[in-house]
Parts: C-alpha cells; structure tokens; sequence
C-alpha cells in the first residue's frame, strides 16, 4: 500500500459562529500540492476548438497508422465527445486502434461500455480478450459478465485470470456457477482469483466448495479462500478455518484469524487465545503450526488473533483479552490489546470494572483504566478512583485515562494531583485537567491550584506553559485576572501561550476590556509570532468596541501588520449585534476604555466598513469584505449586495464567499452563480449551500454540468446541503446520483459525501462500485463514508474488501475503521485557512508566506469538500464548517 506524502502546509484559524459562540482552538494542518501556486486553470491543456474534428476525422481515414495516432487522443477530448467517438470505433479493423479505445473507454468509466466488446471475448488475438474484460470490470453489464463465463476456459492463464476478476468486480450472482466451475482451474492464480470473486459476489452456494480449497496445495490460494470464506459470514466455515490456523504459512493464519473474527464464532475464541498467548516473535512457534514458509511474522499472526477477539466480543473473548494486559506496555500511545478491547465496545466494560476492582498487576490494571477512558465509559469513574487510590492503577496512566473518559466530575480527583512529587504525574494531571475543561462552559475549580503552582518559583517552565493553557480552558475570569499581568513576560513561549489562552473565552465588563487592550497592544509586538497569536485571540473574544480601532489601523497605518489586523477585526464584528455593541459600549464607558467605542449602532459600523471598503488597498480589502460578511444583521449583507454589481473580480470572489452569512442576500449569490469568472461562480455556488433553501436546488442542477471542476463540484455539495436542510433527499438523489458518471473525480468525490450529508442513497450499486473501481483516491475516500452510513451486509463486505485489497494505505485505513456515525458535535465554527506552499525546490521547506489566488481544496469533516481559488491574502474563509478535523488536498486543476 502507497502512503500519501503532505505537499504543502496551510494554517488554519478556527473562529466561532455557533449559537452558543463557542471558543475553539487554533490548528496546523497539512495537506496538498506544491502547485497549488499555479495560476487557476493553468494546469490544464487547452484544446483548439477545431481539434475535436480533426481527431474524429482521423478516425475514419483510410491510413491505419493515423487512426492509431487519433486514437490515442481521444482522452483529450471532452467526456460527452469523447465516448460518441469511442463508440463509433470499437469495431475499428485495427488492433492497436480498439486497444486504445478500449483504453480511453477504461479511463473514462464509459457505461455500458462492456456490451461494446462481447465480441472481442472470441477474438484470436489475446489482447483484445484482454482488453474487454478491463473494459468489462471498469463498465460490466449483465449481458457482459454473463459472457465472460465462456473465456474462464481460455487458453491463456492471463485472460481467464482478467475473466474471474471482472466477474467478481461486479458482484453479479449469475456469475457464481461458472466461477465454481473452475475452482480447479490449473493455474494457481487462477483459482485464487476465482476463489476471491465468490469472496465478494457473496453468495452461499460458494461455501461448500470453497471449504475444499482450504487445503490446497499453494498458499496464495489457501489465503484467499480464507479472507472468501470470512466474507461469506457462513459459519459452515469454522471447522476448515481453526484448520487453517495451523497452516504452514502465517499469511494463511492471519486470513483464517482474520476471516473468524468476521464470522463472530464463539466456538473459535479458545483456538484464537491460543495465538495470542503463545510467544510472539518466532515462527513456528504456535500450537501445532508447522515451520512457515511467509514473509509475515508471527506478531503479525498475534495482532490479527487479537483484533478477532475484539470483534467476537464475547465475555470468553474479553476474559483472554483481559489476560494479555498483564504483558502489554501502558506506556505505549497505542496498543492492539487495548483496541482489541475498545472494539469489542460495551460489552467489555463490566469485566474490565470487576478487574479493576480485584488485584490486577500494574499492567492490567493501567490498561483496563485506559480501555475504560477510550470507551467513554463514565460509570467506570469510581473504580478507576478507587483504584488509582489504593495504588493498583498507576498514577500517570489513570490520569490519563480520566482524561479520555471526559467526565468533568473527574476534575476534583486530578487536580489533587497537580502537586505531586512525580513530575511525570504533575504533566499527566495538568494534561488531564485539561481535557476535562472546556473554555464555553466555565469552571473555576482548576484556577487557584493552578495559579500557586504558576507562582512557584520551583515549578519547571514546560510546566508553567502547560499550567497557563490549562487556566486558559477554565474560561474562568479568575483565570483572566491571573493571566493579564504576565501579557508581557519577556519569555516569548510564556507570552504566546497567555495570549493564546486569554483568547480562549470572552471576559464581560471592566476585565473584558483590559484584556482586549492587552491583546491589542501585542499587535504592535516586534515579534511576528506574537502579533499573529494576539490577531487570532482577538477573532475570537475581542468585543464590539474593539472595531472601531481594528478598523481605523487596517486602512490607515501603512506600518502595520495588515495580515493580523484583518484576522482580529472579522472576530470582532462578528459579534457586533445590536445587544452586544451597546453593552460593550457601556462596559467601556464604565471601564474608562481608551479604545473609543461608543454606543452607535450596527447600521454605522456597516456604513464605515462599507466606506473603508470603497478607499482601502488591496492588502485590506479582503479582510474588510470577510468581516462585513461575519457582521449579523440584513445591513450587511445589502452592503455586500449592493457593492457585487459593480465589483473588480477579486473584490466579487471574496462577496460570493461573505455572503454564506446572509440568507437575506440570497438573491445577489444567485446573480454571481452566473458570473463570468468561474472563481467566484464556486465561491457563490458554495455559499448557496449555506445560504440558499430549498428554491436554490433549481439553480443549482445545471451547475453540476458547469466546465469548471471547481464549480460543478461545489455545486454537488451545495445541492446536499440544501437538500439536507429542507428534509429532501429524494431531490439530492436524483440530481446527485446523475453526477456520479462525471469525467472529474471531485464531482463524483462531492456527489457521494452530498448524498451522505443528505440522508440520500442512489439505487443499485452505485457507491459499492465506485469503492471498489474508481482510480481516485478522493472519489474511494467518499464512498468508503457514505457506506459506513448503511448496515446492509452487501456495505459491509465491501468496506472490508476494500480495508483487504486498496493499495492506497488511506483508502485502506478509511474502510477499515468505516462505522456508522455518531451524532454530529454541537454547534459549528467559522475557519480561516492560510495557504503556505510547500515549495521542494527549496529542499522540501514551507514558504513564507501564503500564497495569493492560490487554487484549493479544502476537505471539511462532514467530508464535503470545497473547491476555488483563495483571495489576495491567501486566505479561504470557511462559514460554519461543521465540528472535527479539516484538511487540504491537490486542488481540481491539478487532478485527473
């Protein structure tokens, strides 16, 4: 399996804009291409709008060698052109000719491509035999398929091997009796393959024979019909697979392992704690197990036992797994033990309280706290207590796993800790208390032991850090108070972790204004670094009257950092509401507030923002547009209305982007959905997503059609994001499933997590094909999501083919730890990205500055993925992305 390498790096700010403003934090991300430099649509090949005429003219000359030439170009063309042409050739006298088509037609996941080369399955020249049964796999049909039966007896071992596994590419059940028909195939290949196609047609009638090849003679094929045997989910299976575990090759054992953790055969769990208590590390060295002839290891053997165990999940499962804590290392990050037990969920949770409450070695016991506090079990708070008190849980690992449990009434416990002698525990206990904080919720009770220790001249700087972002979570004023006179600390580390953690709750009244003056002075700080940490703190907790002197600095100054300005002035209108403006007026009134805010109202601060707008440079603009569009009220978006009429391109990207916060403005986005410009075509199509209803979806359903990738795809996400909102699915569906043939793989890649979004599912197989055909890893990622969101056994076994089988480690990953959703986080947050290129003609360094105009895509958690190009600044400005990680990858004019 290949392993993606990040290309470039981009900074992300996350800003709040859910309903109860919370405060997140601030994130790196990696991601994406260095190219991502490239002017938009400059990495594309233009054609000549009269090469398509050439090419189809060359196709029917007389000169075979030029219709070889044009053949070859036929990908070039657009999709819609490109198979008309396709289709006319297939029956080209040329060999070379048809293979190329029968190429172009693989690449472009032509339908029904398959029953234009029945024919070619009887052709003397193997190539061509070849060549369908690619075309088939990539396009089958069932009259092709059903075809494919009668070359699963050809003379060639190479075709009767690209037979089976279109066969098993398509899943159909008429396939099953021919497939069984040549299990005994002479070639060893051969019959492996035959043996993984009934694996995923997952068909019944394939047990019995399959359970005779458990004892063939080669081990790629006893392999195979393990892993066939284990997605059947017959449990006839069980007796030919405990034989298996005894097999000369360990990759044969770990199928047979990995195949009755499927089946969830608790007659096989003694067999299976067998491999796991024998000793790692030595081949040969299970129960029975003759000398192995494999490349895998008997660790290998072990971790799969282990991960079987956790799916049987039966109380004689957890017990063994339970037993093998008594060896495993706590200290480690992670452990297959310990996720052996978290995947067998709830049922594991009372055994691992009994342990705890007995007398478990150290091991055991730390692992079964820290199993408990993955697990989120919360009624096991008492027994990790109460064994961390009688010293059977070990300090460090029970705080930790207090920590992962998330329960704050675990808080009094660990900042008893906070003092202890062990320094390893005190950095356990301030991780812990922590976790257990969260900033929109204030909680004092961490405050004073954390500041004595702030205080203490003994306490190590780390440490003071790690005490200054723990006051920081309390969201406590008291914290506030303690964390303001050292503001100006002259160690650059301490004064960047209280700049960041004074911004991670707003302060109301006279405290709430000194903080805000602080962080505004540190705008002036010589140190890069500290103006960005205090611009970032100040987009989220700056009040209202901080605007005005935000505004003024951004347009007039020349000398100042214009970067950190507009981050801090956005966050600051952001909460510039009728209630908010006149109450921080008073708060500054009666605080003596040099800043000079006043009581006006929203309506003037629109007004001066608007007029900054119309005067201010380039380097300005952006951020004054980003922050009109966070500004909550119709005044601000009739400003960004009236002003997209007649704006320069960039000034119209960025509205388009703004107007995501103004439903009210719906009717200036639909305008720009059909601007020239097909950057701000995206930006205005997107922002429909989070700004239009239900009238939007008829706008929308041309654009998925629209020439540029960036807006057909934003369009796909847009139309399930609407749809999702108006309880429509059945809409989604019928547009989106559509797209899912499109030529871009950011089309599809967007059409599937729409769907998802949705609550829509196209019919047939649609998404299952896509995982397990579509050359894009984007495309792989987003049907491997929308799967998980099904129970149906057919999603199942496709998920576990493709964690199997992918070659792309990611894709593999995905579909490996593919479940059904949890219930989406509260709330939603605004995010600012910054794209830095990763430039590898500077031996693999990241630029310094982010990069203008940069073409992006920028993957959200719900798996939606936005497409267009960044502003002036380099800046993306995501509205209301919803709660989780986010990344970037190689924009839509880099991928084919």
């Amino acid at each position: 399996m290949t392993r993606p390498r990040p290309l470039y790096y981009a900074r992300l700010v996350r800003r709040s804009s859910s309903p109860l403003r919370r405060l997140p934090q601030v994130l790196l991300v990696v991601a994406a291409s260095a190219a991502a430099v490239a002017s938009p649509g400059g990495a594309a090949a233009t054609l000549w709008p009269n090469v398509p005429e050439q090419i189809a003219r060359a196709l029917t000359s007389g000169d075979a060698l030029e219709r070889r030439l044009a053949a070859t170009r036929v990908g070039e063309l657009a999709p819609e052109t490109a198979i008309r042409l396709i289709q006319r050739g297939m029956s080209d006298p040329d060999v070379e000719v048809r293979l190329h088509l029968a190429g172009a037609a693989v690449r472009l996941r032509m339908p029904r491509a398959g029953d234009l080369v029945i024919e070619w399955l009887g052709e003397g020249d193997a190539r061509l035999r070849l060549a369908a049964c690619d075309v088939i796999r990539a396009a089958p049909t069932d009259r092709s398929v059903v075809a494919l039966g009668r070359v699963l007896g050809d003379p060639d071992p190479h075709v009767r091997l690209a037979a089976a596994t279109a066969m098993g590419a398509a899943g159909l059940p008429d396939a099953v009796s021919p497939l069984l028909g040549h299990l005994d195939d002479t070639a060893p290949e051969v019959r492996a393959e035959v043996a993984r196609a009934l694996g995923r047609i997952g068909d019944a009638r394939a047990v019995v024979p399959l359970i005779g090849k458990v004892q063939d003679s080669v081990p790629e094929v006893r392999k195979a019909t393990a892993r066939a045997l284990g997605e059947l989910g017959d449990p006839r299976a069980v007796s030919a697979l405990l034989l298996a575990l005894q097999d000369a090759s360990q990759d044969v054992r770990v199928e047979a392992v990995t195949a009755l953790g499927r089946l969830r055969s608790d007659d096989a769990t003694s067999a299976i704690a067998d491999l796991v208590t024998a000793s790692p590390g030595a081949a040969g060295a299970f129960p029975g197990a003759r000398p192995s002839d494999s490349a895998t290891s008997s660790n290998d053997v072990r971790e799969a036992a282990l991960r079987a165990l956790g799916r049987i999940g039966s109380d004689a499962a957890v017990k063994a797994l339970l037993a093998a804590l008594a060896k495993d290392n706590p200290a480690a990050p992670r452990s297959a033990v310990r996720d052996a037990l978290v995947s067998a969920g709830a049922a594991a949770v009372p055994a691992l309280v009994a342990a705890l409450a007995a007398a478990p070695s150290a091991n055991t016991a730390a692992g079964a706290a820290l199993v408990l506090g993955e697990l989120k079990a919360r009624e096991a708070l008492p027994a990790i207590e109460r064994g961390m008190q009688r010293g059977v849980v070990p300090l460090r690992h029970g705080l930790r796993a207090l920590g992962a449990l998330g329960d704050p009434a675990a808080l009094p416990g660990v900042l008893e800790l906070l003092g202890d002698a062990d320094p390893a525990v005190r950095a356990e206990a301030i991780r812990a208390a922590a976790a257990l904080l969260d900033p929109a919720r204030p909680d004092g009770r961490a405050v004073d032991p954390a500041r004595a220790l702030l205080v203490d001249p003994a306490t190590a700087p780390d440490e003071k850090l790690a005490l200054v972002q723990l006051l920081g979570r309390t969201g406590s004023p008291r914290a506030q108070a303690a964390l303001l006179p050292l503001a100006k600390a002259r160690s650059t580390p301490l004064r960047l972790a209280v700049i960041e953690a004074l911004g991670a709750a707003r302060a109301a009244g006279t405290l709430g204004a000194a903080v805000d003056a602080a962080l505004l002075a540190a705008l002036d700080d010589e140190s890069a670094d500290v103006r960005l940490r205090a611009a970032i703190a100040l987009s989220r907790v700056a009040g209202p009257g901080s605007a005005r002197p935000l505004l003024q600095r951004l347009t007039v100054a020349a000398e100042q950092d214009r970067g950190a300005l507009g981050i801090a002035l956005s966050g600051a209108l952001s909460r510039a509401d009728g209630a908010t403006d006149a109450k921080a007026a008073n708060d500054a009134n009666d605080a003596n507030d040099a800043s000079g805010a006043s009581g006006a109202s929203v309506k003037g601060l629109v007004h001066e923002v608007a007029a900054a707008i119309a005067s201010a440079p380039d380097a300005a603009r952006d951020a004054l547009i980003e922050g009109l569009g966070r500004m909550p009220g119709q005044a601000a978006g009739a400003a960004l209305a009236r002003m997209a009429s007649a704006a320069p391109i960039d000034d119209r990207r960025k509205i388009a982007e703004a107007l995501a916060g103004h439903p009210e403005a719906a009717a200036a986005l639909r305008k720009l959905a059909g601007d020239p410009d097909p950057g701000v075509r995206a930006n205005a199509v997107w922002s429909l997503g989070a700004a239009g209803d239900k009238d939007a979806l008829p706008l929308l359903l041309p654009l998925l059609k629209d020439p540029d990738a960036a807006v057909a795809g934003n369009a796909a996400g847009a139309i399930g994001r609407a749809a999702g909102r108006a309880g429509q699915p059945a809409r989604a569906a019928a547009a989106l499933c559509a797209a899912l043939p499109d030529a871009r793989p950011y089309v599809r890649a967007n059409a599937l997590a729409a769907l998802t979004v949705a609550g829509a599912r196209c019919d047939g197989d649609a998404a299952r094909d896509l995982l397990a055909r579509d050359p894009a890893e984007a495309v792989r990622l987003a049907a491997a999501d929308h799967l998980a969101r099904s129970g149906a056994d057919d999603d199942r076994r496709a998920l576990a083919r493709c964690a199997a089988e992918d070659r792309n480690a990611t894709v593999a990953g995905r579909c490996a730890r593919a479940a059904p959703p949890r219930a989406p986080a509260a709330g939603a947050e605004d995010v600012a990205v910054f794209i830095v290129p990763f430039d590898a003609g500077r031996g693999g360094s990241v630029r310094d500055a982010p990069a203008p105009r940069a073409p992006f895509a920028l993957v959200r958690a719900d798996g939606l993925m936005r497409l267009g190009v960044a502003d002036r600044r380099g800046e993306i400005f995501e509205r209301g992305a919803p709660r989780g990680p986010i990344r970037l990858t190689v924009p839509a004019p880099l991928v084919k």
